[in-house]
């Protein structure tokens, strides 16, 4: 994790407006297409939720904007972030997921298997310091076009990435992905970079889950 010296950063102006308001963030959802990603994940046996939630974890590290934090007043850049996720329970709640993520994705669905099999026999609903994750929530029971979730001033400057219930039209299969992210840090160009990045991995699935 590196301080941002404010004085050399390009978007101060930027952050200065947006980094005390009281909605400061900006959230929207885009259609991707996963048909590809699914024929392979099916094929392979790889589990689609750990599939995809590796390379929404790429893509977001690859952005690195969406690397950025404001803790106390002051913006940091973190080198990696890892994935925390919602796992449904038996008795319809859910349980927080704290992962990690790994460049290979033997790896990372290794680790976030294991992970998700361990909340699931003792749930965590534990908050905390977790500026160095991002969250990738599910909402697989129905498709949206837009989505919001809980603000809090603290934490606000952590993405929120929500996957929705996916769907065919025009023969292609189509996911709905919500981003939400702190508009002191990330702008729409940004986001931008996040949906075309992951719609280029799910196209050429092989090429990053091999």
């Amino acid at each position: 994790m590196k301080k941002i010296d404010l004085d050399t950063y390009k978007r101060r102006g930027m952050f200065e407006a947006f980094k005390d308001r009281e909605i400061p963030f900006l959230a929207t959802s885009c259609m991707v297409d996963i048909t590809n990603l699914k024929l392979f994940v099916d094929m392979q046996r790889c589990g689609f939720f750990v599939a995809i939630s590796y390379l929404i974890s790429k893509t977001v590290n690859r952005v690195p904007e969406l690397r950025q934090r404001i803790i106390n007043g002051e913006l940091y850049e973190f080198d990696r972030v890892d994935p925390g996720f919602t796992v449904l329970l038996e008795d319809e709640t859910f349980s927080f997921c704290d992962s990690r993520y790994f460049e290979a994705f033997a790896e990372y669905r290794e680790y976030a298997s294991a992970r998700i099999r361990a909340v699931k026999a003792c749930p965590d609903q534990s908050v905390g310091d977790k500026n160095h994750m991002f969250f990738i929530t599910s909402a697989p029971w129905f498709s949206f076009t837009s989505i919001v979730h809980p603000y809090t001033s603290q934490y606000g400057s952590i993405p929120i990435v929500t996957i929705g219930k996916y769907f065919e039209q025009g023969g292609a299969l189509l996911i709905p992905i919500g981003i939400q992210a702190h508009h002191g840090v990330v702008d729409g160009i940004h986001v931008g970079k996040f949906y075309g990045q992951l719609s280029a991995m799910c196209l050429e699935p092989a090429e990053w889950l091999v």
